[in-house]
């Protein structure tokens, strides 16, 4: 068996083909002494089949992994800081937390987006306000990774997504409506219903759809101050809403 010093040796060779065994070889080992190594290999690896060979070594090796990670996050290189992100990620460190959420204002969007799952892959409650206000991305995958990600916080994004009805672009208040939605919690019943008021039709139709959703008398009440609405697909959404509720 090869040591770890001449993988890391082999770590240069021109062959991919060779790059990719030693580093391979170097997770298998669980190889601390050459976490170093590899996070350089993620970082500037021409092949992508050898980058995504590092990530695999390095969340083998874990923990001891995340410190240069951490730091090739404010590498100068977007690619960089999208793989260190993405790696981050899969070892799961609550150590990366902070960095992360750090991220999520990046200037390239590609690194955004990856900061933001890696978040969810995580899971910190912490990352909650912080995807929230990912609602309002420049970007629309952006905005759709970070529905997604807080999709699985459950009630616990409710406070933070309330506060985005009363401060978001229209987008931003039809995504943090829906999501209320698919929480299934009373809480959320009131925060939509004042959303009901709201200017753009598209966020009026998201927040009855979300009451929809959530059901109860309250929101049955509140979908009845719709059947007016000057917007016919939100007049006829109400209207088959009650139906199903049996008020129609």
């Amino acid at each position: 068996m090869d040591t770890t010093e001449q993988l890391i040796e082999q770590l240069r060779h021109t062959s991919a083909s060779i790059r990719s065994q030693a580093v391979l070889s170097l997770g298998k080992q669980r190889a601390a002494g050459a976490v170093d190594a590899l996070v350089q290999v993620l970082c500037t690896d021409p092949e992508l089949n050898v980058q995504e060979d590092a990530t695999w070594a390095l969340v083998r090796i874990g923990g001891a992994a995340v410190p240069p990670l951490l730091q090739a996050l404010h590498d100068a290189q977007p690619q960089v800081r999208h793989n260190a992100a993405h790696t981050l990620g899969k070892i799961a460190d609550p150590r990366a937390v902070d960095a992360l959420i750090a991220a999520l204002e990046d200037d390239t969007p590609a690194v955004r987006l990856k900061a933001a799952f890696a978040l969810g892959q995580i899971g910190a409650p912490a990352a909650i306000e912080p995807l929230v206000r990912l609602l309002d991305d420049g970007s629309q995958d952006v905005r759709w990774m970070a529905r997604d990600v807080l999709e699985s916080f459950g009630a616990a994004a409710i406070p933070a997504l309330t506060r985005m009805l009363g401060e978001g672009s229209p987008e931003a208040r039809e995504l943090a409506a829906s999501l209320l939605g698919e929480t299934g919690s009373r809480e959320a019943v009131e925060p939509l219903t004042g959303l009901l008021r709201d200017s753009d039709w598209q966020v009026r139709f998201a927040a009855a759809t979300a009451l929809g959703e959530i059901g109860g008398p309250a929101a049955v009440s509140a979908l009845e101050s719709l059947l007016d609405d000057d917007s016919p697909p939100v007049r006829a959404l109400v209207a088959k809403l009650l139906r199903r509720f049996g008020t129609g």
